[in-house]
C-alpha cells in the first residue's frame, strides 16, 4: 500500500510538472495563468495591439491582434476574449468581438482593445477610398462622320461605391483616322469604320467599340417644348440630332446655347441647364453643326419654396412678450421677413396669446404652440411661459448725452418673481416729455437729439415705468462754404438764364461766359444789377466780363469745396434712400448717393450760426406746393445744396438756401427761394420770386 501511494503521488506531480509547463508556453487562462495542482498563478502584466500603426483606404479593412503578456514573460493571442473600440467610429469602425476594423471616411482613429482589466491600443489612418475598377459608357455605340458622342468612365473603389471619373481618365482612340476623342470623352466621327474607344486611370482601363457611318446631319431638335420655370429655378434642355439613316443621338454637350432674353433667362454652354431670371418669355437656341432649334422658355414669377420660424423653444414670464420672426424663402434663393403679412395663432391661448405682428404675450403657465402661416406654408414653435409675475423695468443707459442729431438706443429690462430678467424695448411704450430737445422712436425706443436741452425718456411696460434723462448738447456743424465773389449774385449761370414773365428778383444776376443776350429777364423784374460780358444784355445790363470770369471762378471752387467735403455717416448718409419725408434736420453734412426727392414739407433746425451741406450725387426736386422751413434762427445764407444733376423746384413751392449744381436750375410756375440759383449750366425761371439772403 505504501509503495501504490508513493508511486500515485510521484505520477501526480509529474502530471501537475507537465500541465504547469504547458500552460506557461500557452498563457494560461483567459485572464492569467491559474493555480494548478497548488501551483502559484500566473497575474496578467499587459495587452499589445498590433499593427501598432495601420494605414486603410475608405471601405478597406485591417485586422488587429491583441496579445497579453503574463508576470512570467509567457505570452498569448486574446483577440477573441478582448472587447475592441474605435475612438472615432465617424473615421473607422471595429468588430467589438473580433478586432477587424473597417475606414468609414479620411483621419486618423484610435484602435483599443481591453482584456482582463488591461488596455492596449492602435492608430488606425484612413486614407481616401481608391479606384479597384473601372467601366466606359455607353457601350458599342455608332455614330455618323461628324457625329458626336459623349463616353463616360466610371469607377468603383474600396468603399463599394461608384463614381464619374471620366475628368480624371485619359481616353484614346486607336483609329484615329475613322473616330477622334478629346480629352474629356467627347468622341468625333471622321470617316466610316471601327475604331476602339479605351479610358484609362492609372494602371486601370476599359474599352468599347465605335463605328461610324456614312450618315450626315438631317436636323436638331430641342426639347421640351413650352417650358415653364418659376423665376430662380432651373431647367434642363436637350439637344437631339437626326441623321439621314435615321439614326440619333444626344449633341446636348456639344452644341452652342443662348438665349435671346438673358434678362428673363439664361442658358449655359455646353449643358442646356436654363435659369429663370425674371418673369417673361425667352427663346432657347441650340445651334450644332449648322443646324439650330428654338424653344420658348417662359417664367414666372418667384414661388415661395418655405417658411422658418424663430426663435426655437423661446421661454417667458406670465406678462412677457416674445417677438417671433416669420422668414420666406423663395425659388429665386431670396428671402424675406413676412413676420407682418402671415397669419398667427396661438394653440392654447389660456397661457400665450399672439398679435398678428408675432409679438407673443405669457398669459399664465405652461406650453402653447406659437404657428404662423404665410402663401400657404406653416411653421411653428413651442412657447413657454414661466409662473413668474412682472416686479419692475428699469431703463438704460442712466444720464446719456448726445450731441443735436444723433441717436441713443435705449433699453427697457423687465426683472420677475423668478429673479429672471428679459429685454422689453421692443414690448414698451416710449415717451419723451420735451419734444423740441428729443423725441423717441415709441416703439423701439430709439431718441433722436434735436435741440440744446434735456428731456425725461420714459418706457412703460405692463403697468410697470422708468425714465431717464437724455442731455442733448448743441449740434456742430461743419465750416460754411466759401461762395466769395459768387455770393454777390441772386442768379449766377454759364449758359444763360430765361424767364416766363415775370418773376421778381431781389439780388444781382448775371452770365459768363455766354453773350448777354441769353439773359432773358426784363429790367423791371430785377432789384439789383443784370450784369453781361459783352453789351448784347437787357437794355439795363452792366457789361464786365473780368467781373463775371472772376465770380463763375468761386462759383466753381464752392461747388468743388461742397462736394469734397467729409460725407456724412450714420443718419446723416442716405437719409430716406433719398425720399427726405417729414423731417426735421439738424445742422450738419448730408450725403445721398442718388437722386434726392422732398415731397413732404422740410424744416431745418438750429441756430443763427449753425451750417447745412447737402451734398447730392444725382437729381433735387421739391413736390409741388411744398416748403423748406427754417427754424430756431437758422439763416438761408448758411444752407448750401451741392447738386451733380438737374435742380427742380416744383410749382408753388418754397426754397431755402444756395443752390450749387453741375448742371440745371428750374423753377417752376410760381415756386420762390430765399436764397442763391449758382448754375454751371443754364437757369429757367416761371413767374418766380428769389430773394438773395441777408449777409
Amino acid at each position: 500500500m505504501n509503495v501504490l501511494k508513493s508511486h500515485t503521488k510521484t505520477l501526480l506531480c509529474t502530471v501537475g510538472f507537465f500541465l504547469t509547463a504547458m500552460l506557461a508556453g500557452c498563457g494560461g487562462g483567459d485572464q492569467g495563468r491559474g493555480p494548478i495542482l497548488g501551483l502559484p498563478a500566473a497575474e496578467l502584466a499587459s495587452i499589445k495591439v498590433t499593427p501598432a500603426t495601420g494605414s486603410v483606404p475608405i471601405g478597406g479593412t485591417q485586422q488587429f491582434v491583441a496579445t497579453a503578456t503574463y508576470a512570467d514573460g509567457a505570452s498569448k493571442d486574446v483577440s477573441a476574449a478582448s472587447v475592441w473600440s474605435s475612438d472615432s467610429t465617424a473615421i473607422a469602425t471595429v468588430n467589438a468581438s473580433t478586432g477587424l476594423a473597417t475606414g468609414v471616411a479620411s483621419g486618423a482613429a484610435g484602435i483599443g482593445a481591453t482584456f482582463g482589466g488591461k488596455n492596449g491600443s492602435a492608430a488606425l489612418t484612413v486614407t481616401p477610398a481608391t479606384l479597384v475598377s473601372m467601366a466606359i459608357s455607353p457601350l458599342n455605340r455608332s455614330i455618323p462622320i461628324d457625329g458626336k458622342l459623349q463616353f463616360q468612365a466610371i469607377g468603383t473603389f474600396t468603399d463599394g461605391g461608384t463614381r464619374d471619373i471620366t475628368a480624371v481618365s485619359s481616353f484614346v482612340s486607336a483609329t484615329p483616322a475613322f473616330a477622334s476623342i478629346l480629352a474629356g470623352g467627347g468622341a468625333t466621327g471622321v470617316a466610316t469604320g471601327t475604331s476602339l474607344i479605351t479610358a484609362s486611370s492609372g494602371a486601370l482601363s476599359a474599352s468599347t467599340n465605335l463605328t461610324v457611318s456614312a450618315a450626315t446631319l438631317s436636323s436638331i431638335a430641342v426639347t421640351p417644348t413650352n417650358a415653364s420655370i418659376a423665376a430662380g429655378t432651373t431647367n434642363q434642355f436637350k439637344a437631339t440630332a437626326t441623321y439621314s439613316d435615321a439614326s440619333s443621338a444626344d449633341v446636348t454637350a456639344f452644341s452652342a446655347w443662348t438665349s435671346s432674353a438673358t434678362a428673363v433667362a439664361t442658358v449655359a454652354t455646353p449643358s442646356g441647364l436654363a435659369t429663370g431670371v425674371s418673369r417673361g418669355a425667352a427663346p432657347i437656341t441650340a445651334t450644332f453643326g449648322g443646324k439650330s432649334d428654338t424653344q420658348t422658355l417662359t417664367v414666372t414669377a418667384a414661388t415661395l419654396v418655405s417658411v422658418a420660424l424663430t426663435p426655437v423653444n423661446a421661454t417667458i414670464p406670465i406678462g412677457g412678450v416674445q417677438q417671433f420672426t416669420l422668414m420666406a424663402s423663395y425659388s429665386d434663393a431670396s428671402s424675406s421677413d413676412v413676420t407682418a403679412s402671415s397669419a398667427w395663432t396661438s394653440a392654447s391661448t389660456g397661457v400665450a396669446t399672439v398679435l398678428q405682428n408675432g409679438v407673443a404675450d405669457g398669459v399664465s403657465g405652461g406650453t402653447s404652440l406659437i404657428t404662423a402661416t404665410f402663401g400657404g406654408k406653416s411653421a411653428a414653435q413651442t412657447l413657454t411661459v414661466r409662473a413668474a409675475t412682472l416686479l419692475s423695468i428699469a431703463v438704460t443707459p442712466v444720464n446719456a448725452s448726445i450731441p443735436v442729431g444723433a441717436t441713443q438706443q435705449y433699453i427697457a429690462t423687465a426683472t420677475y418673481s423668478d429673479n429672471s430678467s428679459a429685454n422689453v424695448s421692443n414690448a414698451s411704450s416710449w415717451t419723451s416729455d420735451n419734444l423740441v430737445v428729443a423725441t423717441v422712436n415709441n416703439a423701439s425706443g430709439v431718441a433722436t437729439g434735436r435741440s440744446a436741452g434735456s428731456a425725461h425718456i420714459t418706457a412703460t411696460f405692463n403697468g410697470k415705468s422708468d425714465t431717464q434723462t437724455l442731455t442733448v448738447s448743441a449740434a456742430v456743424g461743419p465750416p460754411a462754404v466759401i461762395l466769395a465773389s459768387a455770393g454777390n449774385f441772386a442768379v449766377l449761370s454759364k449758359a444763360g438764364i430765361t424767364d416766363v414773365p415775370s418773376s421778381a428778383i431781389s439780388g444781382n444776376i448775371g452770365t459768363s461766359p455766354i453773350s448777354g443776350a441769353a439773359i432773358g429777364i426784363t429790367c423791371p423784374e430785377v432789384t439789383g444789377i443784370i450784369y453781361a460780358v459783352d453789351t448784347a444784355g437787357p437794355a439795363c445790363s452792366v457789361s464786365d466780363p473780368v467781373m463775371l470770369t472772376t465770380a463763375i471762378g468761386d462759383m466753381q471752387t464752392a461747388y468743388t469745396d461742397a462736394a469734397g467735403r467729409p460725407s456724412g455717416v450714420g443718419p446723416f448718409l442716405n437719409l430716406g434712400a433719398g425720399t427726405v419725408a417729414n423731417q426735421t434736420l439738424v445742422a450738419g453734412t448730408y450725403t445721398w448717393g442718388s437722386n434726392v426727392t422732398i415731397p413732404t414739407n422740410l424744416t431745418l433746425i438750429g441756430g443763427a450760426n449753425d451750417v447745412w451741406i447737402f451734398q447730392i450725387t444725382g437729381k433735387l426736386n421739391i413736390s409741388p406746393n411744398m416748403q423748406v422751413l427754417l427754424s430756431g434762427g437758422a439763416q438761408a445764407k448758411n444752407i448750401f445744396w451741392q447738386v451733380s444733376d438737374v435742380v427742380t423746384l416744383d410749382t408753388h413751392s418754397h426754397f431755402e438756401g444756395n443752390i450749387l449744381a453741375q448742371t440745371n436750375i428750374a423753377m417752376l410756375t410760381g415756386a420762390s427761394i430765399n436764397g442763391r440759383l449758382l448754375a454751371q449750366t443754364a437757369a429757367t425761371l416761371q413767374q418766380n420770386v428769389i430773394v438773395e439772403p441777408a449777409p
